[in-house]
């Protein structure tokens, strides 16, 4: 089953219904009218699209070629955007994002590397004395060297961006190919490409574009060995090297890398003989080289650092992430909610009552999309355990453990973060909108349902807060 023009109506009228409520109770929190118009204008756009690229694209010739220019488009479309909003709302940001911060930062670090290289300096010993931790060095290298090659212009890297993330389009093609089939690898390259939250950060300064790239590709050459005849060596160090990479942009994803690769070689049952014995050797190799790759960076510290904070991570990180927001709770009252809704967070905020919520009210439509959605991403991954899919192992435990790892941390409301986790969880949705079932549509407008008086409360929650009801 496809995506239909019903699923798309369903999904516009929820969106409506949502705003229009907020509008009518909360009239003098109004969001400003070009922030709320093309917010609604994006929410039409990507459920039209998204209805007629399956509907267009099914069967279309030299598939992965058109998919890859358009993903361009959007992309370029989403820093134009960008741009208008930050210029309307926010002309000192520019040439950045409105209430731009981690930009800013990686920025200025990227033109201090650029000037290292050219006096022939080391950029390690200069980023250390920009950043705490080696974790926040990659990004910066790579703005440096792009910066040195292009010059010290901010849309160097969205355009970096824009292409990378198209490449990503094709990468999650081909992992969704190899595990699943044809058209549903064809409906999650589609989603990817035209999914609003890529395009926004992919609009941005900031790493987790990048990022995504690195995890796809370790997604697709894990696919890609435990598919192929022979077990190959140079795709084995492939793995291990892009893992050791992770480690100089958010070093918790290393660790959480390796255990994923490791429980997809281990649990795969093929009916290659001798697999059992050959796949321990290849899980006991893979440990000693990423520990090899990890001690020889000088990342071993790092990695013992995050096992050692874990005990109070949630609570310094919750706390942190409650006063940035402006938000005040207790870890007892929020914590079970943050677990248990880890996946469908963050809720759209939808109110403006205070300066600091421009930046986050601006991109509502990124959360009510993904919220709307995720009814299929549960489908899907009931799909995956009732089928028992070997094939998945990795992308199910690397989404389903990076969140929980966000759920514990406190921060799984912040979309930023939740970011790393949608591609896989789109090879999800994808397969949860093509299964068949006789309640579907039944059981969407349920969950629909459900996530609207959830969408209320958070943002009666917000305003409760501060007082304002």
């Amino acid at each position: 089953m496809m995506w239909t023009k019903e699923y798309s109506g369903i999904a516009i009228v929820f969106s409506i219904l949502v705003l229009s409520i907020h509008i009518l109770f909360f009239s003098e929190y109004t969001m400003p009218l070009f922030i709320l118009l093309g917010g609604m204008g994006i929410i039409f756009l990507f459920f039209i699209s998204l209805w007629y690229y399956t509907k267009y694209w099914k069967d279309i010739n030299f598939f992965t070629k058109k998919l890859f220019f358009h993903s361009i488009i959007y992309r370029i479309f989403g820093v134009i955007l960008l741009y208008i909003l930050t210029m309307l709302y926010d002309p000192e940001s520019l040439p950045f994002e409105i209430s731009a911060i981690d930009s800013v930062n990686y920025h200025a670090s990227g033109k201090l590397v650029a000037d290292t290289i050219e006096k022939g300096g080391s950029v390690f010993k200069t980023l250390s004395l920009v950043w705490k931790g080696k974790s926040d060095y990659g990004f910066s290298i790579i703005i440096g060297i792009l910066y040195y090659i292009f010059g010290k212009f901010a849309l160097v890297i969205k355009i970096f961006n824009v292409v990378i993330g198209s490449f990503s389009v094709i990468r999650i093609y081909q992992i969704t190919r190899y595990i699943y089939d044809e058209q549903r690898a064809r409906l999650t390259s589609i989603l990817m490409m035209i999914m609003p939250p890529l395009l926004w950060f992919g609009a941005m300064v900031l790493k987790e574009t990048f990022l995504i790239f690195v995890i796809l590709n370790i997604g697709y050459f894990v696919t890609k060995l435990i598919y192929a005849p022979k077990i190959k060596l140079w795709i084995l160090a492939f793995i291990v090297l892009q893992i050791g990479i992770t480690l100089y942009f958010r070093t918790v994803l290393a660790p959480l890398l390796l255990i994923c690769v490791l429980l997809q070689i281990i649990f795969l049952k093929t009916r290659k003989k001798h697999y059992r014995i050959v796949s321990i050797l290849i899980s006991i190799s893979l440990i000693y080289a990423t520990y090899f790759v990890v001690n020889q960076i000088g990342m071993k510290e790092n990695v013992d650092a995050i096992v050692a904070a874990s005990q109070n991570q949630f609570e310094n990180e919750l706390t942190h992430s409650a006063n940035s927001r402006g938000i005040s709770y207790t870890t007892a009252i929020v914590a079970p909610l943050l677990i248990a809704g880890a996946i469908v967070t963050p809720f759209p905020s939808l109110l403006d009552f205070e300066e600091a919520q421009l930046g986050i009210f601006a991109h509502f439509h990124n959360e009510i999309i993904r919220n709307c959605l995720y009814f299929f991403v549960f489908l899907g991954l009931y799909q995956v355990i009732k089928n028992r899919r070997k094939g998945s192992i990795f992308i199910l435990s690397f989404a389903i453990g990076y969140i929980l790892i966000l759920a514990i941390s406190g921060i799984s409301f912040q979309d930023r973060f939740q970011i790393l986790a949608l591609p896989f969880l789109i090879i999800f949705m994808a397969d949860g909108i093509y299964t068949n079932s006789p309640k579907k549509t039944k059981n969407w407008a349920i969950y629909l349902i459900f996530i609207f008086i959830a969408i209320l409360m958070w943002n009666l929650f917000k305003l409760s807060n501060r007082g304002l009801l």
